[in-house]
């Protein structure tokens, strides 16, 4: 097999045939599509999970990108997790080379006639955030994807407070719901368990359709956008957390029992990390219960410092024979600021709130925490 390193140009045969085979654990969620410069889009045929086969490199025209894409990238996840990745080419194997970052849609090569000679530049490039990110780079929104939003394997559990109970309901069915930030302009930030199960999904106050534009699943963020009512919360980024800081935690848990209004809690920042030493999140105390997911963690001022994710298992600690009482996960701030800025969203320049009292800092909650639906 011939190692094959990103930039790279390899001479292949007009009428010859290509075979490309994923070797890692997530290669069924992969999917492989020829893209050229004027908006032609076709999918390579799938000979079986995680292989596919281009018929020729004539076919597709003199130009074009070869691109591996998450099929079910609302769920989160990256192509990298695919690799290892081996192209066979008239009978002789090469391996592509993993991207250095994260991306859920890579180009394993650029396809480019010179002099009357196909050749193909290896690339290990792409977007973070999959295949919808390269067609608007590309400005091609309107080209429709094959094998969009195919089943995903099962993701596992995490002992998260998550959206309430989800049973199987036909489209269009309400199948819970979950909090959500407003961070910018008809942008809004919640968790991606929060959506994973969804087919489309409404700001609860006035039902207006929320899009997903970014999954986080690793962070669990996801960023939805939206006609969106309300103002933004400033985002603190400059100060760190502090042990034993004073927060509220604020959304819309168990909505059908406590009703639809927002609900307030205070506590502390009771550790600085997260399960086993994670510094994305930090630890707090105010309680909170299904369907807080998404929802604002605010400083004392109300400035944004996190959103609230996670709960500790309470029973799985008592079958251990541990007590465990408000032990939240906060995920930090800086990374909805990361994350919007990686799928190319400006969040507006709001100076952090130095003063004021809980009452104010109440009142800007109101303004900017939303209640999100999703439907089936």
């Amino acid at each position: 097999m011939i190692q094959l390193l990103s930039g790279q140009r390899i001479e292949v045969p007009n009428h010859g045939a290509a075979t490309v085979r994923f070797g890692g654990r997530d290669s069924p969620r992969v999917a492989l599509a020829v893209i050229s410069p004027d908006g032609n889009l076709s999918a390579l045929s799938e000979n079986a999970a995680g292989e596919w086969r281009l018929s020729s490199f004539e076919q597709p025209g003199e130009r074009y990108d070869i691109v591996a894409y998450i099929t079910d990238d609302r769920h989160g996840g990256f192509v990298n997790s695919a690799y290892p990745t081996e192209v066979t080419i008239e009978g002789t194997q090469y391996d592509f080379p993993a991207p250095a970052q994260q991306l859920a849609a890579v180009i394993l090569g650029e396809v480019y006639l010179k002099d009357g000679k196909r050749r193909l530049k290896v690339s290990n490039e792409g977007f973070t955030f999959g295949i919808d990110a390269y067609l608007r780079a590309k400005q091609m929104q309107s080209v429709v994807v094959p094998h969009r939003n195919r089943p995903a394997p099962r993701l596992g559990d995490d002992p998260a407070p998550r959206t309430q109970d989800r049973p199987r309901r036909r489209s269009g069915s309400p199948l819970a719901s979950g909090s959500g930030v407003i961070i910018g302009p008809n942008l809004v930030v919640t968790n991606a368990h929060v959506i994973e199960d969804g087919g489309s999904f409404q700001m609860g106050r006035i039902r207006s359709e929320l899009t997903p534009i970014a999954v986080d699943e690793t962070h669990d963020l996801a960023l939805l956008e939206g006609q969106v009512s309300g103002s933004p919360l400033p985002v603190r980024l400059g100060s760190p957390l502090w042990l034993g800081e004073a927060i509220m935690a604020s959304g819309y848990p168990l909505m059908d029992v406590l009703g639809a209004d927002l609900k307030v809690t205070t506590g502390n920042v009771s550790g600085l990390t997260g399960k086993s030493g994670d510094i994305s999140r930090f630890q707090f105390t105010a309680p909170i219960a299904s369907g807080s997911s998404g929802g604002a963690i605010i400083d004392e001022f109300g400035n944004l410092v996190g959103i609230t994710s996670a709960s500790l298992a309470h029973e799985n600690m008592r079958e251990r024979g541990s007590i465990s009482e408000n032990v939240n996960f906060g995920i930090r701030s800086s990374l909805v600021f990361e994350m919007a800025a990686a799928a190319g969203v400006a969040l507006p320049a709001i100076a952090p709130l130095n003063n004021g009292n809980r009452r104010e800092a109440v009142d800007r909650l109101r303004a900017s925490v939303v209640s999100i639906l999703v439907v089936a």
